[in-house]
């Protein structure tokens, strides 16, 4: 799977300027497009009303969406491209947008080719309030519409830098590790049936939270139906979900896999998931002390290890937090420091060139005896003899 940003030439036909990305992401305030769609004469038919109305609501519902919260929006539709790049995209694509779907059989490559035609959402959201943008990209339009609006809950919202210590605060790690760039969290709706189905099973118990590492391909799945289909069958210490109280044991199950190459993210993403875990019967602790016991009697193939914790019940955890780790975001914070250091990493090249000339100079000096002579006299003035 390659990454969308090595095809820049697919969007050039929704650029009509030079901007950067990242300019184009300072998205403005929402103006509402009423009688922005230039209607046919001609076009006075029950059915071609309906489908303009459809049509507005949804450019409407997408502005909307794009302008309260762009980051979650962006990163939602990442995890959703990276399910359809995957080979296992029978397992990890679901759900499947039901328009690519026809007689039971699911079209994929269909649905790869429109998500290829899809520019970065900031020029998307610039292109909604165009005369006929609906009519003319009504796919691109609908495919967007369902992975960002018809799939609503959990609702997906990005979180302020300043929170981020007090939500790793909630699993205390013996191993410091470096803070992810981006966090977001999953909120059930009120009175929803899985938020109805969560608050009964917490009401004899407590929670707690922990880790869990997945493929970035799996996180499409996950946020709709949960921790069930990464399930480890066998697994190593019984059949399960694991989790950990250490980040850097779940970081390890998260390689980084590729998203969306117009992500404001970048195309190179990791993904953890922070669980809220009930303190149930069924969820195993590899703890020591008081838990041992419980622990050596979970597994037939061996005991669970400490900082780890198995889940024979999908609906005893929730995903509350994702933390995403990003390529570009650490190569762009390493452009912006200073110093020399800095400047040697950036030009590696470079600074072996200069060693090599330094120590070529360096070969010449000890070999001449004029420069022999005056460092012994330097030493001697120097009282270092």
């Amino acid at each position: 799977m390659s990454c969308l940003e090595t095809k820049p030439q697919m969007y050039s036909q929704w650029c009509g300027n030079k901007s950067t990305l990242k300019d184009k992401f300072k998205i403005e305030d929402v103006e509402h497009c009423n009688n922005q769609t230039n209607i046919h004469p001609q076009m006075s038919t029950n059915i071609e009303k309906v489908n303009l109305q459809e049509g507005e609501k949804k450019i409407l519902s997408l502005k909307n969406i794009l302008n309260k919260d762009p980051q979650a929006a962006d990163f939602k539709w990442s995890l959703f491209v990276a399910s359809c790049n995957s080979y296992r995209h029978a397992m990890c694509l679901r759900p499947f947008p039901p328009m690519f779907i026809k007689n039971e059989w699911k079209n994929i490559e269909q649905l790869r080719e429109v998500i290829e035609g899809i520019p970065p959402l900031p020029i998307i959201y610039n292109k909604l309030d165009e005369p006929e943008f609906y009519d003319n990209n009504q796919m691109m339009i609908d495919l967007l519409y369902w992975v960002l609006l018809t799939l609503k809950e959990p609702e997906l919202k990005s979180v302020k830098k300043d929170e981020y210590d007090m939500i790793l605060e909630k699993v205390p790690c013996e191993i410091t590790m470096a803070k992810p760039n981006m966090i977001f969290q999953l909120d059930n709706l009120n009175n929803s049936k899985k938020e109805e189905r969560w608050k009964n099973n917490v009401q004899e118990y407590s929670t707690f939270y922990a880790y869990h590492g997945s493929k970035l391909e799996n996180f499409h799945s996950i946020i709709n139906y949960g921790i069930q289909q990464t399930m480890s069958n066998p697994g190593l210490f019984g059949d399960g979900i694991y989790l950990s109280s250490e980040l850097n044991v779940s970081l390890a199950f998260s390689p980084v896999g590729f998203g969306w190459g117009g992500s404001f993210l970048g195309c190179e993403l990791s993904c953890v998931a922070l669980c809220e875990v009930v303190d149930h019967p069924d969820v195993k602790r590899g703890d020591t002390g008081a838990d041992a016991q419980k622990a050596l009697e979970v597994t037939v193939r061996g005991k669970i290890p400490n900082k780890y914790y198995l889940s024979t019940n999908s609906d005893l955890l929730r995903v509350k937090y994702l933390l995403v780790y990003t390529h570009d975001f650490s190569s762009s914070k390493n452009l912006k420091s200073t110093g020399v250091v800095s400047w040697f990493k950036q030009n590696k090249f470079l600074t072996f060139v200069l060693g090599y000339v330094v120590l070529l100079v360096s070969v010449g000096l000890t070999q001449n005896k004029n420069v022999e002579k005056y460092y012994k006299l330097l030493i001697q003035k120097a009282g270092l003899d």
